[in-house]
Formats: C-alpha cells, sequence, structure tokens
C-alpha cells in the first residue's frame, strides 16, 4: 500500500462570504511548516490542493503564482501531490445570468474540463480526484442548506448531484489524456455515487470514518465496494477524532482533549490494519490508503459554516492544533498515530519484503520509532 495523507483547503461558500478552511486551520500561513512535517513522517503523497476559485478569480485568468511554490516544495521532499481539482468550491462567475449557483449551470462540466487541462497541462499531476465527495457535496448544498444555493429538497439535491456527476466525468477524460490515474472519494455510505459515475473512476477511493459509518465494519464496507464496484480501492479519507473510544463506540465529542494524546487513534489504526490485512488475504486490492487528516481541522464538526475561534482543532489527525494566547496554531504530532499509520506499509507484504526501518508493532508495545522521545 502507498501511503496518502492530506491538508484540508475546503473553500464552501457560506451566505454571502467563503469560509476558507487553510485559513482556519492557518495553513495558509504555515503551508511550508506543514508540508515539511508530513513529508519528514515518512509520506510521499500529499493530498492538498487550492481552491478552484482562487486559482481562476475570473474567467481565463489563472494565479498559478499561488501553486507554484508549493509544487516546487513538494518536489524537494520527495512527496507526489495528489490533486483534487474541485473540492467544495466553485468559481462564482460560472454561474452567469439567471443561474441561481455555478452547481446548477449547464456549462459547469466544460468549465471544469478546460480548468482541468490547464491544471495538469502545468503540473503534469499524476493522481487526481476530478471533483471530491460528488454525494456530500450535493448534500450539503441541495438538501441541507450548509453551502449556497441553500437549498432543502429532494429535487435539488438530486439536479445538483447530476450536475456535478457530468462534470466529474468530463474531467475524467481530460486527466486520463495527460496520463493521470483517477480516483473518487466519496463516503463509506455511498458506493451508488461511484457506480453513478462508472468507468470515469480508475480507483474507487472510499472515505471511511468509523465514529459516522457504523452500519457495516471496516472490512465489511470494503468488501462492499470491491463487489460493487470491481475497482482497486484507496483508503482515500479515514479517521477518528480522539473523543471516539473504539473499544465502546461512544464519541464523548463535547471533552477537551490535550494536543498529543492519541490513544484511541492509535487503537483504531490497529482495527483498520486487522481490516487491511483481511481485506488483502481475500484478495481485495487495495494499493493506496492512510490517515486523513494530516495536519489537523477547525470547524468540521459546524460543515464550515462557522469558524471556531477559541477552540482547538478536532483532534482527529496526525497532528493536533493548540492555540497559544496569540491566537497561533501550534502543530503538535501525534507520535505514536503516525507510527502506527506508517507501519501500515506491511500490509499485503512478506515478511521479507518489508523494509527494513518499520518495526514491529504489537498492540502491547510502544512504538518503537518514538520509544526514545526523539
Amino acid at each position: 500500500m502507498r501511503l496518502i495523507t492530506g491538508i484540508d483547503t475546503a473553500m464552501p461558500d457560506v451566505g454571502r462570504r467563503w469560509n476558507y478552511h487553510a485559513r482556519w486551520n492557518q495553513h495558509e500561513q504555515f503551508w511550508q511548516d506543514d508540508f515539511r512535517q508530513l513529508a519528514s513522517f515518512g509520506f510521499d503523497v500529499l493530498r492538498w490542493q487550492l481552491p478552484w476559485s482562487m486559482v481562476e478569480p475570473a474567467r481565463g485568468e489563472y494565479r498559478w503564482d499561488l501553486i507554484d511554490p508549493k509544487v516546487e516544495l513538494a518536489t524537494k521532499l520527495g512527496m507526489d501531490i495528489f490533486y483534487p481539482i474541485a473540492h467544495f468550491n466553485y468559481p462564482a462567475w460560472i454561474a452567469g445570468r439567471g443561474v441561481r449557483h455555478a452547481v446548477y449551470s449547464s456549462d459547469l462540466p466544460s468549465h471544469l474540463a478546460d480548468y482541468t487541462e490547464r491544471l495538469l497541462a502545468r503540473y503534469k499531476f499524476r493522481l487526481v480526484i476530478p471533483v471530491v465527495e460528488v454525494q456530500m457535496d450535493a448534500f450539503q448544498r441541495g438538501w441541507l442548506g450548509n453551502w449556497q444555493p441553500h437549498q432543502k429538497s429532494r429535487t435539488s439535491y438530486r439536479l445538483i448531484k447530476a450536475n456535478l456527476v457530468r462534470a466529474f466525468r468530463v474531467s475524467s477524460a481530460i486527466a486520463r489524456s495527460h496520463g493521470a490515474t483517477v480516483f473518487c472519494s466519496e463516503p463509506a455510505s455511498e458506493v451508488q455515487t461511484v457506480l453513478d459515475l462508472g468507468n470515469a473512476v480508475d480507483v474507487a477511493g472510499i472515505d471511511l470514518y468509523p465514529h459516522m459509518h457504523r452500519k457495516l465494519s471496516v472490512v465489511d464496507y470494503l468488501r462492499l465496494w470491491w463487489a460493487s464496484t470491481g475497482k482497486p480501492l484507496c483508503i482515500s479519507e479515514f479517521g477518528t477524532p480522539e473523543t471516539y473510544n473504539p473499544s465502546t463506540k461512544v464519541d464523548d465529542y463535547a471533552r477537551f482533549i490535550r494536543a498529543g494524546v492519541d490513544e484511541h487513534r492509535v487503537a483504531e489504526c490497529r482495527l483498520l490494519r486487522a481490516a487491511l490485512e483481511q481485506a488483502t488475504a481475500e484478495g481485495i486490492p487495495i494499493p493506496y490508503g492512510g490517515w486523513y487528516p494530516g495536519t489537523g481541522n477547525i470547524g468540521w464538526g459546524l460543515s464550515l459554516t462557522r469558524e471556531r475561534k477559541t477552540y482547538d482543532c478536532d483532534r482527529a489527525g496526525l497532528v493536533d492544533l493548540t492555540r497559544t494566547s496569540d491566537g497561533t496554531l501550534t502543530r503538535v504530532a501525534c507520535d505514536n498515530l503516525v507510527c502506527e499509520v506508517m507501519a501500515l506499509r506491511e500490509v499485503g507484504q512478506k515478511p521479507e519484503a518489508v523494509p527494513a526501518w518499520i518495526p514491529a508493532v504489537t498492540a502491547a508495545s510502544p512504538c518503537p520509532l518514538f520509544a526514545s522521545g526523539d
């Protein structure tokens, strides 16, 4: 398995403003430190992107200067960028006269195709997601009404989802023409959306959060997706907040957790490893996977509708964020969790094929990579 982690930079439009997560979690300010920290853990694939509306603020006007230094640093660090082309963000200019929002526009697919062409011609990304969480995007905009156009009906949801599916498919065709492998990234409960995307997907990315997806076990979700799609799988998003106890399946979400305390996340990662070992033993191909996010999130519990400026992060990533007196979010690595995630590389390998530096980790032992406190 090739390991992936990521930094969330989603930017949905809420009310009359853009709620930019990379500003909330201060990645916009500390992106170099974030890149270097995740590379130092051993990751060579980083899911990262800049919102489309920032890169193309007006039709045909591109701010490549916002992406160039990130790609340059990632390359120097030996990391491939796994690029989500559209992640809950669409330029306002797409809507045009008489159209409520870009997600309703019949021109959205062609605009996304043009953007994909320009993006991949410049950066040659080899791993891409045309539209992240098609189902969730439509659900937040058309059913729950949290994001623009703030609709709340089954009809709105279906119309938006159908248009996003069309946009995904045309973007996929352009990406493939540049030699990219196309992933989807859909909630574990929404395998039907992967089927709707059909042959536009090369690798089926499952976003599996055990504290939210409880109808099936982790291995049973993997079995369902493999049986339903027949495509190689990617654990595109996986994680739980530290407030969730995997042994009791109770999330004490109101409890404050000190940054860096990762006991429950470590336990969940060990459960993930057991599920991956079982799935691969059954012949289910899972060439990509990992833990998401890498750098912690702020405000996702409120669907990015409100920034929680007095709060720390949600304690779900590999790196926790904790506020200092001046408001700066200090990065605190969850060392034992990092060790457990990096050891997922062992899954599916014969013992002699496991790199010598990867330690054997048992449920009873501390993580030897960080036992010295270095």
